[in-house]
């Protein structure tokens, strides 16, 4: 593994942006790292290449808005709309219809530093699509009547043409990406200050640049999820995306109000037994298996059954009958045909064994601490390439503050 994928791996994307910056074989192995197999290198390569600082990188970053996984999207907008450059125009009004909020987010925020006036977070998709198809067939002068009907002002619908003269092959000027940084915060042209309700104002004490009815409805998510989505784009957020934002949370992390937590299974008693003789015509291991009681059968996966030896098997059998006949005691079993000891499996337990047999055991020893509803919506390839730092930070991340 080359030491720029395994900083990546590890969430070390400022550390790898800064090497970048020094090192053109390092600035290679990033770019290469947008095509990586996996999408958790593909997401955090995208992110480290804003530590670069060089705008020329967005001719390679700008392919990653094809890309299929949602997460990797979301940084190349993220990434785009940080560069702000005006051939990155078309790419970013095809961003505007993507299925992903945050992507639509992103790209938005990207074309209001290009071109001000329109809130493009707003723009309708008959107008999306024919910018994004770059307006075929049709005539300048009908041009600018369309470009001013979404409220683009005169300034910026000469710099659409002009770019658009040119196919958007615009040549990147870094001097002029460091003097816009520099620049004070964009505001949105057209704009009417309104003054604040006390609501209004209460809610900007809470949560700075978001409104009283966002906020609201991204109250309905835990603090702590709250907390892990980035300000900036909280601060785009309409009601109808909050609601969308909201709504797939709920989904994705089953966040339901007074949701009971479920009843774990009875823990059945096994006897774990370190050494049995055992005699001729002894019964096979599936034998065994079809001598446990449905009930006790039930409770256990077949993950955990397929898990347990031959003589943990008798044991299991051993410990339904003593259940089943409590007046059989322990005198009445021959000690030199087993020395058992006690032990319960729960369901706890059975996470722990099923995580060992995929990921190894000290994974599977903080894999185990985290609420199984929560491991649903993460991948097992993705959780079998995390290092366990990195999951040490995801298990941090879902405590409670």
């Amino acid at each position: 593994m080359s030491e720029t994928r395994r900083l990546l791996l590890e969430f070390e994307t400022e550390e790898v942006g800064i090497r970048a910056q020094k090192s053109e074989k390092v600035r290679k192995a990033l770019v290469s790292a947008f095509s990586d197999a996996s999408d958790v290198v593909r997401e955090r390569a995208l992110l480290a290449s804003m530590d670069i600082g060089d705008p020329t990188i967005v001719v390679d970053l700008a392919k990653a808005m094809n890309d299929e996984e949602e997460s990797v999207r979301i940084a190349c907008a993220q990434a785009l709309a940080f560069y702000h450059q005006p051939r990155t125009v078309p790419d970013l009004l095809r961003g505007l219809n993507d299925e992903n909020t945050w992507v639509r987010s992103h790209c938005a925020a990207g074309l209001s530093k290009l071109l001000r006036g329109p809130i493009w977070a707003r723009i309708s998709q008959e107008d999306i699509e024919q910018l994004a198809s770059n307006f075929p067939d049709l005539p300048e002068d009908k041009i600018r009547r369309r470009l001013a009907g979404i409220n683009l002002n005169s300034e910026g619908i000469d710099r659409f043409l002009n770019w658009r003269s040119q196919e958007f092959n615009i040549e990147i000027d870094v001097s002029d990406f460091v003097r816009e940084l520099e620049e004070t915060p964009i505001v949105l042209a057209g704009a009417e200050a309104v003054a604040a309700t006390p609501v209004e104002e209460e809610a900007a004490r809470k949560m700075p640049g978001i409104s009283a009815e966002v906020e609201e409805i991204l109250n309905e998510v835990p603090d702590e999820l709250k907390e892990t989505l980035p300000e900036e784009d909280l601060r785009r957020l309409t009601p109808e995306t909050a609601r969308e934002l909201v709504d797939s949370l709920k989904t994705s992390f089953e966040v339901k109000v007074e949701k009971p937590k479920p009843k774990k299974k009875k823990a059945v008693k096994v006897r774990k037994v370190k050494k049995v003789r055992r005699k001729k015509g002894a019964p096979s291991r599936q034998e065994l298996i079809e001598r446990i009681p449905g009930e006790v059968r039930e409770s256990i996966s077949d993950d955990v059954l397929q898990g347990l030896s031959y003589d943990e098997l008798e044991a299991l059998i051993a410990s339904t009958m003593e259940a089943a006949a409590p007046e059989v005691t322990a005198e009445k079993r021959p000690e030199e045909e087993a020395v058992a000891v006690e032990a319960e499996v729960s369901v706890d337990e059975k996470r722990l064994m099923e995580y060992t047999g995929k990921y190894g055991e000290e994974k599977a020893q903080l894999l185990v601490t985290i609420p199984e509803d929560m491991l649903v919506g993460i991948p097992e390839e993705q959780i079998d390439e995390m290092d366990l730092e990195t999951l040490r930070a995801l298990l941090q991340a879902l405590e409670p503050t």
